[in-house]
């Protein structure tokens, strides 16, 4: 006697089970849970995105919306195929009817490659919650992820994020009650119907919900309630909103297909609902070994919509059949497969696909990308025209910031803002050139403001230290300003002395003063000196260079009184000469003295300047201005 190929329930049993494999593996399920929750959100996140971001295009164009939406449920289709592929691997097992020859076929890489029309009714049994991942998994090798309208229960609408992008995607809520679900459900619907050209998979679970301890009670309840068969392997199907749709759908949908999904290591008496979680299969690693799927194909016009007993009688044969090949994969393992031949009128053979075995998984690795790209591309374009928007805010921080310390008003914001300040004192005014003088401290914001509250309102900002004046071209070392250290002193009232240069007057009531240096006097008649008076510190006098001797060819003779008057004129002290450019090398240049000085200089004294011995001396006078 031939024994079934099926499944070893012995094997099953003994089978690790979530509970054991995390208790095991603690970290390594941990880990897993934070890299499949962070992919997961960060993709759910990215799509919703996606779609707020096409919503205004509903406002310009509903086609455009419903292309851009049906983008993003592609997004949503590859999101849980690469979720799938690396987290829960598994392998599908494909075969189908002879009503689907030649629309399932295997691609040379080993992939499944679907042929099913555009506009359908997928009708599947709900056996885990991960059902519709899988059926969406085919839509996926159809070309149709995108096109994929699910009819659920109300309350997963209130879900965060994933809710949000459900509602989006036009996904069809119903709350279990006929008299509220009929009109919502028509309004779905005939947005479905009113474009005949676009494409659209219509996926609903006639049983309401998966199979389950709980759901199994009820619906044998149900079947004794009405004197029917039970099922065995499923739930009852309610017939009511799949003939609804069909009659809805009838002029624009030709056919239905019908899916049969088993999970291999479940046996007879156990739930896939209760083995294959959510937690054990993503957060585990516990995924079926195969999911195994069997289609079949009815014509609409075939199916006894406008009775409904009929249809009811129809929906409850074809869930019978079902429930027959759930019970013979229970035996051996394998659903029927086709391996016919058909020859077509053009002389082209059709031929059943038999078993298609190939992974979940993307055709492409970088399929993925598609999920980020919308919001990828739009930080992407904001760089483009606000790449530099970083350092343009800091630099207007710091535009404000400088405005709001010149102006007085603001000060006492800016000192409470900052912890550091610099107080202005009314100290030593004329040594720096500010209006009252500063002394720099670096003190908390309290003592500063209290600081700044006793200084005059005029006086209530930061001082800035005057730009330094250049010197002018032709002035002496001597005359130039020197810098000034300093003098920070903290009396109540000190203010420094003022600066006192006034030139003695000369006799001549022409004359100027001469604020370059003190000339130095002669032993008979000697000229006043300046009187510089600084309370801080005295400017030095630099002493005055000594010019080296340079030998000329011999002393020039004097023709004229006018020219021995300025070879007899003393040397001007405390000047430093510029060698004249335009002349000859040895001669110099000399600030030109007063009128009165000219008439009342003593003879010239000697710089106690040596020549050489043998050299010729040179004249004194040189070319004046």
């Amino acid at each position: 006697m031939a024994t079934a190929s099926g499944p070893n329930p012995a094997k099953i049993k003994t089978r690790p089970g979530p509970a054991s494999h995390l208790r095991n593996g603690e970290y390594s399920a941990a880990s897993r849970a934070l890299a499949l929750g962070s992919y997961f959100i960060s993709g759910c996140m990215a799509i919703n995105a996606s779609q707020f971001l096409g919503a205004p295009l509903y406002l310009i164009n509903e086609d455009w919306y419903n292309a851009w939406i049906a983008f993003t449920k592609q997004s949503w289709g590859l999101l849980t195929t690469s979720m799938t592929q690396c987290w829960a691997p598994t392998v599908v097992r494909v075969s189908g009817h002879k009503s689907v020859r030649g629309e399932l076929l295997k691609t040379t890489e080993g992939n499944l490659l679907s042929n099913f029309p555009e506009r359908l009714i997928l009708i599947a049994n709900h056996q885990i919650y991960t059902d519709w991942l899988y059926l969406w998994w085919i839509g996926y090798t159809n070309g149709m992820h995108g096109r994929i309208y699910v009819v659920l229960k109300e309350s997963l609408r209130r879900i965060p994020i994933i809710g949000w992008g459900m509602q989006f995607s036009q996904f069809i809520f119903l709350k279990r009650n006929w008299e509220k679900d009929k009109d919502r459900l028509a309004a779905h619907l005939q947005k479905l119907n009113s474009n005949t050209l676009s494409p659209m998979w219509l996926m609903l679970f006639p049983e309401g919900t998966n199979l389950h301890p709980v759901t199994r009670k009820s619906s044998r309840k149900w079947a004794d309630k009405n004197k029917i068969p039970d099922m065995q392997h499923q739930l009852l199907p309610r017939s009511k909103g799949l003939q609804f749709c069909i009659q809805q759908l009838r002029k624009t949908v030709p056919y239905l297909y019908d899916c049969t999904i088993a999970y291999e290591g479940v046996s007879t008496g156990q739930y896939a609902s209760e083995i294959f979680t959510i937690q054990a299969a993503y957060f585990g690693g516990k995924p079926p070994k195969s999911v195994n799927m069997y289609w079949r194909r009815f014509d609409v016009w075939s199916i006894p919509v406008d009775n409904n007993k009929d249809f009811d009688n129809w929906l409850r044969a074809r869930w019978i059949e079902k429930d027959q090949l759930l019970e013979n994969y229970q035996k051996t393992g394998r659903f029927p497969a086709d391996t016919g031949v058909d020859e077509l009128p053009d002389g082209r053979k059709r031929r059943g696909a038999g078993f298609i075995e190939t992974e979940i998984k993307p055709n492409r690795w970088y399929e993925y990308l598609q999920i980020f790209a919308p919001v990828g591309l739009l930080a992407l374009v904001l760089y483009m025209f606000y790449g530099g928007l970083p350092k343009r805010f800091m630099k207007d921080i710091g535009k404000q910031v400088e405005k709001e310390t010149k102006d007085p008003e603001n000060l006492e914001e800016l000192i409470n803002s900052t912890p550091r300040i610099v107080e202005v004192d009314s100290t030593n005014a004329s040594a720096v050139g500010a209006p009252n003088g500063i002394a720099v401290t670096t003190q908390p914001p309290s003592v500063a403001k209290k600081a700044i509250k006793k200084l005059p309102p005029r006086q209530k900002g930061v001082w800035k230290a005057p730009i330094k004046a250049k010197p002018q071209v032709g002035q002496p070392l001597e005359a130039r300003p020197k810098p000034k250290k300093l003098d920070v002193k903290t009396p109540a009232d000190s203010r420094p002395p003022k600066l006192d240069s006034k030139p003695t007057p000369t006799t001549s009531s022409t004359s100027k003063p001469s604020t370059t240096a003190a000339m130095k006097p002669d032993a008979s008649e000697a000229p006043k000196k300046l009187e510089v008076k600084n309370s801080t510190h005295p400017p030095k006098q630099k002493p005055v260079a000594k010019l080296p001797p340079k030998p000329t060819v011999g002393p020039k003779k004097v023709s004229s009184p006018k020219l021995e008057k300025k070879a007899n004129s003393p040397p001007k002290l405390g000047v430093k000469s510029k060698p004249n450019q335009g002349g000859k090398a040895g001669e110099m240049k000399s600030i030109v003295s007063t009128a009165a000085d000219k008439e009342n200089r003593p003879p010239p004294k000697k710089l106690g300047i040596k020549p050489k011995p043998g050299a010729t001396p040179v004249p004194a006078a040189g070319k004046g201005h």
